[in-house]
């Protein structure tokens, strides 16, 4: 089995669903051969495109429309051979931990806007699933981040129906509110870049974790090459402040002997290291911080900065504070 590949991913933003896109980037997708039944002589088997999904993606697969389920199935199909062409998917859920970050987030909300829809358009009735949305509206009011839209003004879906009878008599404009209701949030949410963990735990040490926060956040809204190379100079400003947190000039001597500047991260680290961290192991740590400090310095100077490569350095720069900070409780000058 294939897993889903950039190529399809690329297919779909091509096309400027970068929702569809978000969705897929965190699937298996292949083109399968299924048993469908036994006759008297041989199985019969048919072909189809399966994306396995951890929840809440898998639920959002499951409540796109028509079109664009066609739409994910063309876009996997630019990138894996099949017997012929499809018109649908078959979503099946991991045995996995849930979704997490603006994935899950996305998935939230294209599942609410499926559920107003349906409710007002003749499908479930709003006994069954309100106490879903009621949960679900309150996990997406605490989730939204700052600087994007979200006016949903019905906190239920007892409130829904007395608007929709009220203002919306016909199927097609519940449809259209809905689909508008839900636009900016779910474009704005699309269109951030997902890095590829979970921030890990503080270090305590608050200019570094601010900063680290902060380098975060930014790659979430970045969506050009100076926003990338910005996200270099906040890595490389995370690293410093790291530095400064536990270099101490009347312990720890630099290598060469040259006395470090306020900002020369590099010397700082090779000394305290140096000094807290005797062995085998120091030449392989102080080259860990100095290949992250390398890569932020390269990403704020590269004008063809990408997602993918802010990507790696946050992730570089987080490794690097949680190695230090590891080395610092252990040592008796911390």
């Amino acid at each position: 089995m294939a897993n889903t590949t950039d190529n399809t991913c690329e297919f779909l933003e091509s096309l400027q669903r970068f929702d569809l896109s978000m969705l897929l980037r965190h699937c298996l997708a292949s083109v399968e051969q299924l048993e469908t039944a036994l006759d008297w002589f041989s199985d019969l088997e048919d072909e189809a495109i399966i994306v396995r999904a951890p929840n809440p993606i898998a639920e959002a697969l499951r409540s796109l429309s028509q079109q664009d389920r066609k739409r994910i199935a063309e876009a996997i199909l630019s990138a894996q051979q099949a017997s012929r062409q499809h018109e649908d998917i078959r979503v099946e859920t991991l045995d996995a931990p849930n979704s997490t970050g603006a994935a899950a987030l996305l998935s939230e909300l294209l599942i609410h806007r499926a559920m107003m829809i349906d409710v007002a358009t003749g499908g479930a009735r709003i006994q069954d699933v309100d106490d879903y949305y009621r949960a679900r509206e309150v996990r997406i009011r605490q989730a939204i981040p700052e600087g994007v839209t979200y006016d949903n003004p019905h906190v239920d879906l007892w409130a829904w129906y007395r608007h929709w009878s009220a203002e919306l008599p016909q199927y097609k404009d519940r449809r259209f509110y809905v689909r508008q209701l839900f636009g900016a949030a779910i474009d704005a949410i699309a269109k951030r870049s997902s890095l590829p963990s979970e921030p890990r735990e503080a270090t305590g040490w608050e200019r570094v974790d601010r900063a680290l926060s902060k380098a975060r956040a930014q790659h979430e809204t970045a969506s050009a090459e100076e926003d990338w190379q910005a996200i270099g100079l906040l890595c490389r400003e995370v690293i410093i402040s790291l530095a400064q947190a536990v270099y101490d000039p009347t312990l720890h001597e630099s290598l060469d002997g040259v006395r470090p500047s306020e900002t020369d991260a590099n010397r700082m680290l090779e000394a305290y290291i140096a000094h807290v961290f005797p062995g085998a192991s120091n030449k392989e740590v102080r080259a860990h911080h100095r290949a992250s400090l390398a890569l932020a310095l390269n990403l704020q100077h590269r004008r063809t900065a990408t997602r993918q490569l802010a990507a790696l350095c946050v992730e570089a720069t987080a490794s690097t504070t949680a190695v230090v900070s590891i080395i610092a409780r252990a040592s008796p000058d911390q």
